[in-house]
This record gives structure tokens, sequence and C-alpha cells, in this order.
């Protein structure tokens, strides 16, 4: 117990003072903050856009021409155009005025009601045609009502009924808690990633430079093995649960600025359900892969073979979040099911499967508990490859060879 602790302490120093590692944190923090400031943000700039349009709203109009066929169809559209357009005689005035520059759009309007917009230069941005369009359709529509005996009120009466009805959902409501869901497991993905890398990279140095065999033979393989992936756990609850703090604070800060469907997103997805469920999965996958990394990263003799050695966790981790997305569309089917019940997916498919419907305890038992199992499992033969790997340097073994060695190995 006193080796592993002092391995711990030491790792998790190590780990927590790098200064790449504060300043990412740091980034991220700011990141986070703002992006759960965004909503306040964009309300700041559409109120000066507001008053930008309201101030210049006169001069935008004076920048619109019309041509009328005559005096009732112009006095008709006086609700859309204004009490005084601006009016030209002659679509060919109107064109010469665009190409003067002293107009910006033009409307050549016919007796009922159809129209032709004209540009000298349009913007992608530009809506005013479209605009124009629907004030003309409404003006359309209220022509047609008076033709068949109902004034405009009757008509928006009928057309305004409604169906009373109410929608109830007893267990989960995927079109609320998908994509919170969805942006919990890309920070699970970024963490284990992140993390086991840097778990094996470590492991691997200390055996290029020839350190491991110091360790060894002053600290027993098994508080090495779990001192330094204790310790990447620790790291790594303690960076991103800071920045998860200050994405709460944050949201709670600007909370009054969300809109109502985020809010009724993140509480109908924070539940205490599936909060219980995201952590067991998540930390426990997580200690999962630091050991499978750990383990790989004993395996190699050089640096620059790290990569190729941890290429099957890598695979293994991407596999896991190519069925998280399956089980996000299809939560209920057998391959949903599977690969929430098999520990190596099942740190991102289940807490997935959890944001979107209820899971049966059917499913969660087995799946908890094998995923403990698991997790005991590979912390027991990272141990022993780790003490395979300080007594075995050279060329690159097979891990199926590794494997069957190190555990014969322990067996004499």
């Amino acid at each position: 117990m006193k080796h592993f602790l002092t391995v711990f302490r030491y790792e998790l120093k190590t780990q927590l003072l790098k200064k790449a590692g504060i300043v990412a944190m740091v980034v991220m923090m700011v990141l986070a903050l703002a992006g759960t400031s965004l909503p306040r943000i964009i309300a700041l700039f559409d109120t000066d856009k507001q008053a930008a349009v309201e101030e210049t709203a006169p001069e935008t109009a004076a920048k619109i021409a019309y041509v009328f066929p005559d005096e009732a169809t112009k006095a008709l559209l006086a609700p859309v155009t204004g009490p005084m357009p601006l009016v030209m005689d002659l679509r060919e005035d109107l064109v010469k005025a665009l190409q003067e520059g002293s107009i910006e759009v033009g409307f050549v309007v016919t007796a009922d009601l159809g129209y032709e917009a004209i540009y000298q230069d349009r913007s992608m941005y530009d809506t005013r045609d479209s605009d124009f369009a629907a004030a003309l359709s409404r003006l359309k529509k209220e022509q047609l009502i008076l033709s068949h005996g109902l004034t405009t009120a009757e008509f928006n009466a009928i057309e305004n009924t409604q169906i009373k009805g109410a929608t109830t959902v007893l267990g989960k409501n995927s079109g609320t808690t998908y994509w919170l869901s969805f942006i919990l497991m890309l920070m699970v993905y970024m963490i284990v990633l992140l993390y086991g890398a840097t778990v094996s990279s470590i492991i691997a140095r200390e055996k290029d430079s020839r350190t491991m065999e110091i360790l060894i033979t002053s600290t027993r393989p098994s508080a090495l093995i779990l001192g330094k992936v204790a310790a990447a756990g620790v790291a790594a609850i303690i960076q991103f649960g800071m920045v998860v703090l200050t994405a709460y604070i944050g949201f709670q800060i600007n909370k009054s600025t969300y809109p109502e469907m985020i809010v009724m997103m993140v509480s109908g997805t924070l539940t205490t359900s599936y909060l219980l469920t995201f952590l067991f999965f998540s930390f426990f996958g997580f200690i999962l892969y630091l050991f499978l990394y750990a383990a790989l990263g004993s395996t190699v003799s050089k640096m620059e073979d790290l990569g190729s050695a941890t290429g099957l966790v890598q695979f293994l981790f991407i596999f896991g979040y190519i069925m998280a997305s399956i089980a996000a569309q299809t939560p209920n089917s057998s391959l949903a099911v599977v690969s929430s019940i098999i520990p190596f997916s099942a740190i991102m498919v289940m807490p997935m499967r959890a944001g979107v419907i209820t899971v049966p305890w059917g499913q969660l038992l087995p799946a908890g508990v094998l995923m403990l199992v698991f997790v005991a499992f590979f912390a027991y033969l990272s141990i022993k490859i780790y003490r395979w790997g300080s007594l075995n340097y050279g060329n690159k073994t097979k891990l199926s060879r590794i494997v069957r060695e190190a555990l014969r190995r322990e067996g004499r």
C-alpha cells in the first residue's frame, strides 16, 4: 500500500502540474464558459442589430421603388408600402434608377397582385422580395375571403381553430435528451484517448530509457500499474471536473437567456438515473481502457513502436463510438443492446441508450457486473504483462504470445 501511494502521489502531481495539461484545461474552461454564455452574447448583438435596423428603416424604405397599374392598387398596397412610397410610371424608369444606384430594388405590381422584383445586384441575405411576396399573399387572401361573403375576422377564426391535446412521456423523450447525451459521449471519448495515450507513453518511455528495470526492483508491478492508472483517473476527474463545473456555473448564470427547449433538454437528460448510469459506465470503462493502454505500453521497447502497439485499443474504442452513434438512432435494436453489454463498447453505448430510452434492469445489471469483471481481469493482466515487459526487450512480439507468456511465467 505504501508503494502504491508513493507512485500514485508522484504520477498525480506530475500530470496535474504539466504545463500542457494546465493550458488545455484553462482553454477548455474558457470555451465552456463562452459556450454556455453564447445565448446572452447573441442577445446583445441582436439588440444592437435591431436598433440599427430601426435607425436605418427610413433610408432603406427610400431605396425601394414601385410601379403600380392604377391608383386603386396603390391604395390597396398602402399598408405594405407605406403612405408615401416612391412610385415610378414605367418599368424602364425603375430599371434606369437601379442602374444609376438611386434605388436598390424595385417592384412592378400587376392588377391581380402579381409582381416582378428587380435588382441590380442582390445580396444572398436580402429578403425584401420574399417579404413583399408574403405581404401580397395576405392581401390576395383577404380579397378572396371578402368575395365569398366572409369577413377577415370570421376566416381567421376558422383558420386558427386548433385541437387541444397533450403528450405524456413516461420514460425518456429522445427529442430533448439526444444532444446532451451525445455531447457527454464526445467528452468521454476525448478523455479516454487523451489520458490513455498519456499512461501508455509514460510506461513506454520508462522502458525505452531502462527506468523500468530500476522501478521493478524496488516496487511491485501491481503498485506501479495501479498507481499510474489511479493517478490518471483522478487527474481526469479533477481536470475535466473543473471544465464541467465551469459549464454548470455558466449555464446557471445565463439560464434566463436560454430558449425553453434547451432548458427542457438539460433538465430532461440530467436525471438521477441517467447520471448514475453515465458515471458508472464512463468511470469504470475509462479505467478499463487505462489498463489496456498501460499493458500495451509495456510491450514496446522503443517509443516509436507505441502507436502500432496501441492501435488495437483505439480500434476497440472507435468501434464503441460507432455503436453508440447507431444506438442513438435505434436504441432497442439487438446490435445496440449487445454492444451496451460488452464492456469495450458499453462505456459509450450504455450511457447513450440510457439518455434516449429507459434501459431495463435486466440489461443494466449484467452490463454492470460484466464491466467490473473485465476491469478486474484486465487490471490483473496488465500487471502480468508489465512484469513480462520489464524483462523482455528487443523485437516486437505478437500480442497473443505476450499474453500467453505473461500468464505462463506467473504460473511457474
